[in-house]
């Protein structure tokens, strides 16, 4: 009986030993894994972080175009106005020469008529 306990204890020990090794192995891959997703967190970090550098960039990037745009706007505005009363000027010239080529048509067919 003693043999037959000795036997059972050594087989649990070789068991308990192939247990160990399998669990340690098991745990190296777990150490492994972890390294490599620290690694890829430190990766998406950086890559965080110049994406929000980045986005600063085209924010300033934006309100100095924004800017740029409203001043040309204003100026725009200004050359609108300021042609709106050159045109409404010329217009009232056109029609000015206009009465005056019709008074001299008139004044000729008037000589016409008188001199005929």
């Amino acid at each position: 009986m003693s043999l037959v306990l000795e036997i059972s204890v050594g087989l649990l020990l070789i068991a308990t030993c192939a247990y160990c090794i399998t669990l340690s192995r098991k745990l190296q891959k777990l150490r492994d894994g972890q390294a490599e997703l620290l690694a890829t967190i430190d990766r998406f970090d950086e890559a965080s972080r110049r994406a929000e550098q980045n986005l600063n960039a085209m924010q300033g990037a934006g309100a100095t175009l924004n800017r740029d745009l409203g001043a040309a706007a204003g100026r725009a505005s200004a050359l609108i106005d300021e042609l709106s009363v050159m045109v409404s000027a010329g217009d009232d010239i056109a029609g000015r020469i206009e009465a005056a080529m019709r008074d001299v048509r008139a004044v000729g067919a008037r000589s016409n008529r008188l001199a005929s």
